[in-house]
């Protein structure tokens, strides 16, 4: 008897790792933001319909264009057809948060 409870006693206090695994987490602002900068290519300050595109494909978006259109119809406040790092990243990250990317 004594052999079965040492067994129950090791099996009750032994942690199964699998539950405890990192979970699968979603890309955080930061990192986000820090992936549309560093798409800014040519440096100009604004992200154009490409450089939108390229950072959706980074991300893992199964449709890049489509993410593109709908992350620059939330963000390009001016409608100049760019979002501004400046001045409307805020709101292209907020929409891309939504989408809850993860690192591969």
């Amino acid at each position: 008897m004594p052999q079965r409870k040492d067994r129950e006693m090791r099996r009750a206090n032994s942690v199964n790792h699998d539950v405890y695994k990192d979970p699968d987490v979603p890309y955080t602002e930061e990192q986000i933001i820090n992936i549309f900068k560093n798409f800014d290519l040519n440096g100009d300050g604004k992200l154009s319909w490409d450089e939108v595109k390229a950072a959706f494909a980074k991300l893992g978006a199964n449709l890049p264009d489509y993410r593109a259109w709908r992350g620059r119809m939330c963000a390009d406040a001016d409608k100049d057809g760019f979002v501004s790092l400046e001045t409307e990243l805020k709101e292209l990250v907020t929409y891309t948060l939504k989408q809850r990317y993860k690192p591969k």
